[in-house]
Formats: structure tokens, C-alpha cells, sequence
């Protein structure tokens, strides 16, 4: 592998579920008993470690309920915990859980977090973001604010967390059986946070993990979540579907990252995939559209109708789209951002229901074929400049996962752009980005 060539980050999604799709459960091909089954969660750990993915990325969904009686109901249980039982089966890869600043308390998210940072020895990662879901909100007996005040909130509460993170004294710890001293505690501090938004008084008594403290992720997309990032995060999860709307995103991130007195370099934009695999193009189509049911298939039809400016009848659904329809689409700064993916696969000549079967309309582009195919549209993103990474989204852990691991990485490995083995203990080593305990300097 080529000496000091930039490295593309892996991320495994997890939500609670046997697989991206909440119909994984029902695949005839595992075997789906008992719910929860934690023991799905820890053998997708274990896979993605063996992948070298440098993390995996928890989404939370807290008191919602699915409507439909064939899906997986997604993360009923808290992450978290998920995330703690995993810690204590793998080794290296890093852990981001997904946590809301607009329902929980500066200082129970501070415990949680360098808790499982302590205990996983430096991999916990806190994706802060915050929470927009009105059930959940209300579920936590708290009303969602507007976008300003959210983002006012999680700016004091983030600072308030990473204080919290720093009141114990790197060298406190002491252990000296000899003269009984466990720790001098005059170097673990008692801080008074009162601000606006959130106020804590007291100390936070865990010492610091091998990387200080818990890497800081956030998901979204928006110009205050990109000024959000910019100012705290690592790591950002996004989503878009084209590589002009990923290097639009990211060139935004590092520019904000600049303005805030960073390294460009220590935040990374990670852009979310559907990998569909199989021997052919078709063959991987096949296989999705086992989890696409009929409602949700005529549902898309509708959409992809209404993003092109026409309305489709069931006579047009086994055939390619008109080409004339296509030459006559404007796009617009206001057209469904995955317009143009609707238009480039429909321009391969696929019908109306394989246009669908590629996912084009769904939250994430797929990147669909053979591990060559696949190897190849994540190589294209990375080396133009749309992420620095991507986390990836397998229907099916036990069944799909396999393939990527050890077809597509391989692939990755052999060009040179995706590292062959972990590069230290901590996420932080394997994310590049330096050591950090409690506030930066310049934000005390």
C-alpha cells in the first residue's frame, strides 16, 4: 500500500435492527427468532472489525413505533448499552451513539459517554445532535424549540459536556498501594456551569481514557449543523447523492472548520451508501427488491413521477422511461436533490421498476452491482473530493455484510485508499485526528 496516501474512513449503521432494512429480520436466509437479539449487533461488530471499518454509527430513534406490522421495530433498546455490550466483544473498532441535546441532561450525556470511552479503552463517540422528533421530544416531557434556540442549546451543552469531561486531572490517578494513596484528589476538579440554556455543578470522577475523551460526531446537513460541526466535531454523517452535492458539503465543512481556528484535516465527512452486491448488476437488484414491498414501491413510483414532471400508470412500470420525459426535466435548486440520480440510472435503460430496485429515491444513494462495481463508486466519491468516507448500510448484516467485507475491502486495499490494518487502540488514532481532554484551550 502506497506510504502516507490519504485513507477513507468505513462506518458500519446500526439501528437496531438485523440490517439496514427493517424487513431484515423476515429474510429467509437467517434466522430471526428473538427480539432483542444482541447477538446479531455483536456478530456485525465483529464483521466490520474484521473489515477494518474504523467505527460504527448508532442512529436513535426514542419513542417512536413503527406503522407497519412487517418492519423490525428500530432501536427500542437504548444504544448505548448495545454499544457497551459490543465494547466487550471487539477490540479496535470505535463505537458513535447517537444522543440529543434538546432532552437529556448535560450531565448524565457526560457520564454515559466517557464511561463507555473508559471502558472500551478510547473508542466511544458521541454523535450530538439535537433531536428534532416531536414524539421523542415529548416522550422526554421537553417542546421542541425553534432550529436557533436547538442549536444555541447544543452549543452551551456540548462546552458544558467537555468541561465536564476534563474535571479529572490527567495525572489524578495514582494507585500507589505502598503510601494507600488511590488518587490525589485535589487534581479532580468541581466546576459550576450556568449558562442559558444548561447548568451543572460537581465533577464527573472517571479518569481520561487512552484518547482523552469521546470523539464528537454530528449528523445533518444544514447550514447551522454545518456551523455546528465546523466549531466541535470530528466527524460528520451526512446525506447526499451526488458527488457535487458531497464536495459542496464537505469543502463547507472544512471551511467552517477553518473559520473556528482548526485543522481542516481534523474533520471528516462521511456520506452514507446502500452497497448492493451480487455476481451481476441484476442479480444485486434482485436481492433488494425483497425488501421493497408493494406500498412502498408504488409510493416511489409516485415520487419519481413527481420529480420528473409526469404521472406514470401501471402500464409504465416494466418499461424504460421515455427518453423524451428525461431531455425534458430542469433541474432547479429546488428539484428533489436525487433528481439526478433519477435521470442517470433511467438513461441506462433499466424499466420503471429497476430505476426503484436501485434505490434512487430512497435517504441514501446505493451503489449497486459487483464488488468491483462497488469498490469503484466508492473509490470515484473519495478521490473527487465528495467524502472522506462513507457509512455503510447492508440490507441484511448476516448475508450481506459478508460480501462487502471480504469482496469489496480487499478491492479498497489493493488501490491503496483504505488502510489494511488499524493504525492505533484508539478512534482517534484511527481517524487521524489528535488526543483531547475536557475544553480546547482557546474555547476555556
Amino acid at each position: 500500500m502506497a506510504e502516507n496516501k490519504k485513507q477513507m474512513m468505513l462506518g458500519l449503521a446500526m439501528f437496531g435492527v438485523p440490517g439496514l432494512s427493517f424487513k431484515s429480520w423476515s429474510d429467509p436466509k437467517i434466522n430471526f427468532e428473538k427480539y432483542p437479539d444482541l447477538s446479531y449487533d455483536i456478530k456485525a461488530a465483529q464483521l466490520a472489525e474484521k473489515g477494518k471499518f474504523q467505527f460504527m454509527f448508532f442512529g436513535d430513534f426514542p419513542a417512536t413505533k413503527e406503522t407497519d406490522n412487517a418492519n423490525a421495530q428500530s432501536m427500542g433498546v437504548d444504544p448505548l448499552l448495545i454499544a457497551t455490550v459490543i465494547a466487550h466483544n471487539t477490540k479496535h473498532i470505535g463505537m458513535a451513539i447517537t444522543k440529543a441535546t434538546s432532552w437529556n441532561s448535560v450531565y448524565e450525556i457526560a457520564r454515559q459517554f466517557k464511561s463507555l470511552d473508559a471502558i472500551s479503552n478510547g473508542r466511544a463517540a458521541w454523535n450530538a445532535v439535537t433531536g428534532a422528533n416531536g414524539v421523542s421530544a415529548s416522550a422526554y416531557g421537553v417542546k421542541l424549540s425553534p432550529s436557533f434556540d436547538r442549536y444555541g442549546k447544543a452549543y452551551e451543552f456540548t462546552e458544558a459536556v467537555q468541561t465536564l469531561w476534563g474535571t479529572w486531572g490527567e495525572d489524578a490517578l495514582k494507585l500507589d498501594k505502598e503510601n494507600k494513596v488511590f488518587a490525589d484528589y485535589d487534581e479532580v476538579e468541581s466546576v459550576s456551569i450556568k449558562g442559558k440554556y444548561v447548568e451543572s455543578t460537581g465533577t464527573l470522577p472517571i479518569p481520561p481514557s487512552k484518547q482523552g475523551q469521546p470523539v464528537i460526531f454530528h449528523s445533518g446537513g444544514s447550514g447551522n449543523s454545518i456551523a455546528y460541526a465546523g466549531k466541535y466535531a470530528n466527524a460528520m454523517i451526512g446525506e447526499v447523492w451526488t458527488i457535487e452535492q458531497g464536495r459542496e458539503t464537505r469543502n463547507a465543512l472544512r471551511q467552517t472548520a477553518v473559520e473556528n481556528g482548526r485543522d481542516p484535516d481534523e474533520i471528516k465527512f462521511i456520506a452514507g451508501v446502500m452497497p448492493l452486491i451480487g455476481d451481476t448488476k441484476k442479480d444485486a437488484l434482485e436481492r433488494h427488491s425483497q425488501f421493497i414491498d408493494e406500498q412502498t414501491f408504488y409510493q416511489r413510483v409516485a415520487q419519481i413521477g413527481y420529480a420528473l414532471g409526469v404521472q406514470f400508470t401501471m402500464a409504465d412500470i416494466d418499461k424504460p422511461i421515455d427518453p423524451e420525459i428525461l431531455d425534458n426535466v430542469v433541474v432547479t435548486p429546488y428539484s428533489d436533490p436525487r433528481i439526478e440520480n433519477i435521470i442517470k440510472v433511467a438513461r441506462e435503460g433499466w424499466t420503471l421498476r429497476y430505476v426503484i430496485y436501485h434505490s434512487v429515491i430512497d435517504y441514501h444513494p446505493a451503489a449497486v452491482g459487483t464488488a468491483e462495481d462497488i469498490a469503484d463508486y466508492l473509490t470515484e466519491w473519495f478521490e473527487q473530493g465528495g467524502a472522506d468516507g462513507f457509512w455503510v448500510m447492508p440490507n441484511v448484516y448476516e448475508v450481506d455484510l459478508p460480501r462487502f467485507v471480504d469482496e469489496v475491502v480487499p478491492i479498497l486495499q489493493e488501490r491503496g485508499i483504505f488502510h489494511e490494518d488499524y493504525e492505533g487502540d484508539t478512534l482517534r488514532e484511527n481517524f487521524g485526528i489528535p488526543y483531547q481532554y475536557g475544553l480546547k484551550k482557546e474555547e476555556k
